[in-house]
This record gives structure tokens, sequence and C-alpha cells, in this order.
């Protein structure tokens, strides 16, 4: 295995580990999203986001959560499926917590989970740089 080989290989490995810390925060914003929704309920200003997270936006979370560890995972491997499926994942996570994060703050909710949702779209969008760059798995 030449040095240019063993270097894409560690790079993938990386940027796999990269999603599936992706997927294991989007569990946790979710887990979080769960227990703030009677909070939320509380707040007038907030009632269109707790509806938002009561119906769907929780559950996506973690879908998009267990679909990014195994993708992740799909990705330490440098299978060609991960690499696709991780492409359209990602654009899905960066439009669905673009929207949540502009919401969060343009109404000043600088929560716990707006930082988090924050990592997980410049970890994505890292990790698409580098799927573009890398043109799948040769």
């Amino acid at each position: 295995m030449s040095e240019e080989e063993e270097k894409g290989l560690g790079l993938a490995k990386l940027i796999g580990a990269l999603f599936v810390l992706v997927g294991l925060i989007l569990l946790v914003v979710g887990a979080i999203h769960v227990g703030l929704i009677s909070q939320l309920q509380q707040v007038p200003e907030l009632t269109k986001l707790a509806q938002y997270l009561s119906s769907v936006g929780a559950i996506t979370e973690f879908t998009y959560g267990i679909l990014a560890i195994a993708l992740g995972i799909g990705l330490m491997k440098e299978e060609e499926w991960a690499a696709g499926g991780s492409f359209v994942l990602l654009i899905v996570i960066i439009i669905n917590l673009g929207s949540y994060l502009w919401y969060a703050f343009n109404f000043g909710i600088l929560t716990t989970t707006a930082y988090l949702a924050t990592a997980i779209v410049v970890l994505s969008i890292i990790i698409m740089i580098y799927l573009v760059w890398a043109r799948g798995w040769k």
C-alpha cells in the first residue's frame, strides 16, 4: 500500500469518526428536545417550536442520528454505499438544522441545543467538503 493510499484510508477513518460523532450529538439533541417540549409550551412565543418538536422534530433528529452513526461506520470501512448515503443525509441535516438555527438565533434562543446544532452543521459541512474532494472511493 502506497503512502497516499494510507493517508486516504486514515482520512476516511477520521471523517467516518466525525460522522459517528455527528450522529451521537444528534441523538443527544433529540433527547434534550423531547425533555424540553413541556417547558417550551409554557412560553407563548415558543409554542410553534414546541409543536414542531413534539410532532416530527425530535423524531427526525433521532432518525438522522442513527443513520449518521451507521453511515459513519460505513465511511470508516470505505464502503461506496456510505459515501452516497452520507452525501444525501448531510444535505438533509444541513437544511433541517439550518432552519432550526435560523429560528433559534432570530428569536434569541441560545440554548445548549442551538450550540450543539451549530456544531453539527459545521461538522456536516466539513464532511461534505471531504466527500466532494475525495470523489467517493476508488
